[in-house]
């Protein structure tokens, strides 16, 4: 008896659907990327200390009336809020760092070491991660160029570049070095190259960007469904910033801005500026991507993937 060919509607119905991806936005580049078995964290910067002083490009902590917490200066060691952190990373089972400078990489020994998560990051992170007390088989250095297979997900190390940072006069080529000795001071915590990471996961390719700057060469031809992408006013730096870009992914169906807020205010303070100039992004990618969607996510607000006609811009915003 010869067996009936399957329309193609009733292959896709048999198909193995995508895993519900969680994608849960708290400030900065902080991210936490979870099908609900395991969690990816990226940038997990929660502490969002004050600091004064121009290490690394940022302008001196603003003044708001009612914030009492202590004033970092480069000279001194910022201190992780760690009720904060047991709050929003009591999981984790990697960690993705973009870049060593303290608002991508201060709270990631912390979450390491209580987490038993894998560490993925430059040579400098991972020295961080050292001097801070990981233990060594938790850490995988990487340069950019790495393709690596974890059975639950997949990463691609894709070459980046800093913001640019101090009216484009930016520039840092120092390294963390290996014998560097906790407690990290605010102006340790170099650059150290910057990354970014093509995530796959439950059946999505998210591409992660934490800072605004790219190598378009880089990221050419990947074609994720999601792209994390930096909206702050520093991206105004870079010529045709959004538009390169989502030229160069191939206009990802569902762009999500990510480090467009005012890092040094603490959770609950106002971003109302902050999200207003963020209302320019999305113009820039509807101007270039009109089909896309856009999701500019507030504090703790999570985007669950979801697939509609075969593309991922089904997105709920909760």
């Amino acid at each position: 008896m010869k067996r009936s060919k399957k329309t193609r509607g009733q292959a896709a119905a048999l198909a193995p659907r995508p895993a519900q991806v969680r994608m849960t936005h708290f400030g900065a580049a902080n991210w936490r990327i979870t099908d609900g078995r395991t969690f990816i964290l990226l940038d997990p910067y929660f502490s969002r200390v004050r600091f004064t002083g121009k290490a690394h490009g940022p302008a001196d902590s603003p003044t708001v009336p009612g914030d009492t917490r202590p004033v970092f200066g480069p000279d001194d060691a910022p201190v992780s809020d760690t009720a904060t952190l047991d709050a929003h990373a009591a999981r984790a089972d990697f960690i993705l760092i973009s870049h060593s400078h303290f608002n991508h990489c201060m709270d990631m020994p912390y979450i390491a070491r209580k987490t038993g998560a894998a560490v993925i990051g430059s040579e400098s992170t991972t020295n961080v991660a050292r001097a801070c007390g990981v233990p060594a088989d938790q850490l995988i250095t990487v340069r950019g160029g790495e393709d690596y297979e974890f059975g639950a997900f997949s990463v691609k190390v894709v070459p980046s570049l800093h913001s640019a940072a101090n009216s484009k006069r930016y520039f840092n080529s120092a390294v963390i070095p290996r014998d560097i000795k906790a407690p990290l001071r605010q102006r340790d915590y170099v650059e150290g190259g910057t990354l970014a990471y093509l995530i796959r996961f439950g059946g999505y390719e998210i591409m992660a960007f934490c800072s605004m700057n790219y190598i378009a060469r880089e990221v050419a031809g990947l074609r994720p469904d999601v792209a994390l992408i930096p909206a702050s006013p520093r991206r105004l730096e870079i010529h045709d910033y959004t538009g390169r870009l989502l030229r160069a992914l191939d206009f990802p169906c569902l762009v999500v801005a990510t480090h467009w807020d005012k890092q040094p205010l603490a959770y609950g303070m106002s971003q109302d500026a902050e999200l207003k100039q963020a209302e320019s992004f999305v113009g820039e990618v509807k101007a270039v991507s009109p089909r896309a969607r856009v999701i500019v996510p507030r504090h703790f607000e999570t985007v669950v993937l979801a697939r509609r006609r075969g593309r991922t811009d089904g997105a709920v915003l909760t």
